[in-house]
């Protein structure tokens, strides 16, 4: 009877740890699904540094799925690619490399901040070698001094 006993007990607390772990995979699925909400949509910049890097690209489209165009200022996509955001990492975290980067094995580890209507990103460029990353660090901070590129972008309201 002891050991019957201390099975279910085994068998509850096991039950109890899946459980667990799976609200936490569902709140992290769920934080994943707003970050993209919040980040999706198109986006002005604003500001550059240093100027040039953004190229002729005056906006930036992000898409629920996961992909981005830049976009010139007559709306023509001079480049597109994929995201990643992770919002629970402390700063958040904000990576993409574009179709052609990709094919490289080329990426773009950032950061970003998010204030309404206001976006800040700030990433470093390099590429995955042998499953290492060759390039600077990912930023802890928006800061040209951390990074190889700062952007400032405001939401475009819909019908503008």
């Amino acid at each position: 009877m002891k050991t019957t006993g201390r099975l279910l007990v085994a068998w509850v607390i096991g039950c109890l740890a899946v459980s667990a772990a799976r609200g936490e995979e569902d709140s992290k699925a769920e934080a994943q699904r707003k970050a993209l909400e919040a980040f999706a949509g198109t986006w002005e910049i604003v500001a550059v540094q240093p100027e040039g890097s953004a190229k002729e690209a005056r906006r930036l489209v992000f898409r629920k799925d996961g992909t981005y165009a830049a976009l010139d200022g007559e709306g023509k996509e001079l480049w597109a690619g994929t995201f990643n955001l992770d919002p629970a990492a402390a700063p958040k975290i904000w990576d993409h490399r574009s179709n052609e980067a990709a094919q490289k094995g080329g990426d773009a580890l950032g950061i970003y901040e998010l204030s309404g209507d206001d976006l800040k990103v700030c990433c470093v460029v390099g590429a995955w070698k042998d499953g290492k990353w060759s390039g600077k660090p990912r930023p802890t901070e928006i800061a040209l001094s951390k990074a190889d590129v700062v952007l400032e972008l405001r939401r475009v309201k819909p019908g503008k």
